[in-house]
């Protein structure tokens, strides 16, 4: 882990701070979660998952892909209605 220091003025403390009550975390916790969730979004996928992705929309561009219908799904998995 490592450790950062923030300087932030004293009213986007006090909004942060009754977020985080809100949401029953200690203001630590909160700004980590935000951390966490802007990060996960900036974040690039991988080669495999592109190149998956790529092959995956490439067959369904040449309807080679088969889908199902619900209700298929349902019966084929043992899900009744």
């Amino acid at each position: 882990m490592i450790r950062k220091e923030l300087h932030l003025d004293e009213t986007v403390i006090s909004a942060l701070e009754a977020e985080a009550k809100r949401q029953n975390r200690s203001l630590k916790n909160y700004l980590e979660f935000l951390a966490i969730e802007q990060a996960k979004k900036l974040e690039v996928p991988s080669k495999e998952y592109t190149d998956m992705m790529d092959d995956l929309l490439n067959k369904f561009d040449k309807n080679e892909i088969e889908f199902s219908t619900i209700e298929e799904v349902m019966s084929r998995n043992g899900i009744s209605n």
